[in-house]
C-alpha cells in the first residue's frame, strides 16, 4: 500500500506470491503520475531528476539487476528530457538465500521523484511488500500484465569512438537500425541531447555535450528505433 501523492502514486508488484529459497524475483515500483504531470527516467536529459529508490532489504536478500521501461522524449522548447507521462514501472531483480524457506520477509523502499507540470515538486513515499520464500516457487500471474514496453537487451557490447567531439557507436550486423535511431546514455551529461543524431554508414553519431562529464570507457546506453529500443554496453 503506498500513500497518495500530489504529483504521482506509487505502489510495489511482485513477480511471485512464493519464492523458492535459492532463486530469484522481480519486484516491480509502478508510478503513475497524476494528470499532466511526468516524472523522469534513469538519465532525465536537459532537466529534472531521475527517480530514486533507497531498499532496506532483510539479510540474504540481493539486488542484482535493474531494469526501466523504455521512456518518452519529452521536449519544452529547447531542452530535451527523458521521462514518462502516464502509468510505467522499474523493475528491480533479487536474489533469496538458499536457507530462506518458508519464512515471510519483508522488503521496503523510499521511493523518490521529481515531477513537473508548469512548476516541478519533489516526491517521496515509502512503500513496501512482504514476500514467502517456499519449496517452490508461485508466479503471480497478474505481473506477466506490466513487464512490456522493456528494451531488449543485447548480450554482445558495441564498439564506440570519440572523435572531433563526436561520439561514434559502431553497430554489429543484426542491428538495422532506421535514420531515425537515436542513442541515450543511461549516464547524465554525456551527449547533447537536443542535437541531431544520425546513421553514418554502419555507425550511429551523435554529437558530445559541450560540458560533458569524464566519459568512462565502458557505459550502458539505450538505442531507441520508432519502436524498437535496445539495451546496450558501449566500450570506447
Amino acid at each position: 500500500m503506498a500513500e497518495s501523492n500530489e504529483t504521482a502514486r506509487v505502489s510495489l508488484l511482485a513477480l511471485h506470491n512464493k519464492v523458492a529459497a535459492g532463486e530469484s524475483t522481480w519486484i516491480a515500483v509502478e508510478i503513475e503520475p497524476k494528470e499532466g504531470w511526468h516524472t523522469y527516467w534513469a538519465n532525465p536529459g536537459d532537466a529534472g531528476l531521475a527517480t530514486t529508490v533507497e531498499w532496506n532489504l532483510p539479510k540474504g536478500i540481493s539486488l542484482v539487476d535493474t531494469v526501466w521501461q523504455v521512456p518518452e522524449i519529452i521536449q519544452t522548447d529547447e531542452i530535451i528530457s527523458y521521462g514518462y507521462h502516464h502509468k510505467h514501472y522499474i523493475f528491480y531483480k533479487f536474489t533469496v538465500p538458499d536457507n530462506l524457506e518458508n519464512q515471510i520477509f519483508e522488503i521496503t523502499g523510499v521511493v523518490k521523484w521529481l515531477a513537473c507540470k508548469e512548476k516541478c515538486l519533489p516526491g517521496k513515499d515509502t512503500v513496501k511488500i512482504q514476500l514467502i520464500s517456499s519449496n517452490r516457487s508461485e508466479i503471480n500471474r497478474s505481473f506477466s500484465d506490466i513487464f512490456g514496453n522493456i528494451p531488449v537487451r543485447l548480450d554482445n557490447p558495441l564498439r564506440g569512438e570519440i572523435k572531433d567531439n563526436m561520439l561514434e557507436v559502431k553497430l554489429s550486423g543484426s542491428l538495422n537500425l532506421s535514420e531515425k535511431a537515436r542513442i541515450i546514455p543511461y549516464l547524465e551529461g554525456i551527449i547533447d541531447n537536443s542535437a541531431a543524431q544520425s546513421m553514418q554508414g554502419s555507425s550511429l553519431v551523435a554529437r558530445l555535450d559541450a560540458f560533458h562529464v569524464e566519459i568512462p570507457k565502458e557505459f550502458k546506453a539505450l538505442i531507441v528505433d520508432n519502436e524498437k529500443a535496445y539495451d546496450v554496453v558501449i566500450f570506447l
